[in-house]
């Protein structure tokens, strides 16, 4: 009976500190960004696949420069290629780890002061190795003002894998850049 508890007291404490952990990222992240430590932000994030999503994201048009009414342009699809390409090398040359606390340093020192780690709309469990997370910024559209994050457990550690990034946020990212 006794080794029953034990095995069960051992499991319940392992899988609470599995449920705790990705928010132990999260906090690890902010803390990086806000003492400016680079090396952590390197660690902590899969910079190829966040800059392939927001390439991805600026191709479909959801932000960034690409227009979505293509219809009077004769070529759409080389002209959406041709501006997609042109902002996915922008991605890959000013999303760097040094970038994001620059930029994060400016905002929360602005007038708006946004701190992106404020307000959680909701957190949660994709699937056990998946945690996906919406934030609200303050001074945005309620509708669009989410900034979505989707960390998956990598060899053992959360890593953020995916961010959405609401336009506002980065039409004020790159007016401070």
């Amino acid at each position: 009976m006794r080794v029953r508890k034990s095995v069960a007291s051992g499991l319940l404490l392992l899988l609470m500190i599995y449920a705790i952990s990705p928010y132990v990222a999260l906090w690890r992240l902010k803390s990086a960004i806000d003492s400016g430590d680079v090396s952590t932000l390197e660690a902590a994030i899969d910079w190829r696949s966040v800059r392939d999503g927001i390439k991805q994201d600026i191709a479909d048009g959801i932000i960034g420069p690409v227009d979505s009414d293509l219809s009077a342009n004769t070529l759409p699809a080389f002209g959406a290629s041709f501006m997609a390409g042109i902002a996915g090398s922008s991605v890959d040359h000013d999303f760097t780890p040094q970038n994001i606390v620059t930029v994060m340093r400016q905002l929360q020192s602005s007038e708006t002061s946004i701190n992106p780690f404020a307000c959680f709309d909701w957190a949660f469990f994709e699937s056990p190795t998946r945690f996906n997370v919406t934030i609200n910024l303050p001074d945005s559209d309620p509708d669009e003002g989410h900034l979505r994050l989707r960390m998956e457990l990598h060899r053992g550690w959360w890593m953020l894998k995916r961010a959405w990034i609401p336009q506002d946020l980065m039409e004020r990212a790159s007016q401070r850049t």
